[in-house]
């Protein structure tokens, strides 16, 4: 797995982002390579020469209860469907945690609705009251207030998670 800045991105790693990720979250497709906003980085695992694993990776401080907190997000992991179950997102989870311990990162964090991939990899669940800027399709809605389910935090540095209020200080990836 590589982990290269955005804004190093070939054009065609953005058309085989755009298809792995479409391919992956059908109900989610738009014709870009990120959903909401730009990821600071992508991981790139490739087999071939083909695109097998994405995740984009944005690198940001979130605040709870006013507490800073260093952060990798993950957003929009996914895997080729024919290379599913032969723990290609184990081995890009653990590179990924191995990275976030490297460069000093506080957590890692995520939201996600199939759990078990995280939580085999010491992914802690929390459902917390959450303030996020609401993005759809390039318009700011505002500042959403909710109780969020499916946050998944994994500590990659010596600070220790506090439930709280969490304000994702810009958009919930």
């Amino acid at each position: 797995m590589h982990i290269i800045p955005e804004i190093e991105l070939s054009e065609s790693q953005h058309r085989e982002i755009t298809e792995l990720r479409n391919g992956c979250f059908p109900e989610y497709a738009v014709q870009r390579s990120y959903y909401k906003q730009l990821p600071h980085y992508r991981a790139l695992a490739y087999e071939e020469n083909s695109l097998v694993g994405y995740m984009g990776l944005d690198y940001r401080v979130v605040s709870v209860d006013s507490e800073p907190y260093k952060i990798l997000g993950v957003i929009d992991f996914c895997v080729a469907p024919k290379k599913q179950g032969n723990g290609l997102g184990s081995e890009m989870l653990s590179t990924l945690i191995s990275y976030a311990e490297e460069k000093s990162i506080d957590f890692i964090m995520l939201v996600a609705e199939l759990p078990n991939i995280y939580i085999k990899h010491g992914f802690v669940p929390y459902e917390m009251t959450s303030s996020w800027l609401r993005i759809d399709e390039h318009t700011n809605y505002g500042v959403a207030v909710e109780k969020v389910q499916g946050i998944y935090i994994k500590q990659t540095g010596s600070t220790t998670w506090s439930p709280g209020h969490l304000d994702w200080l810009g958009y919930m990836f």
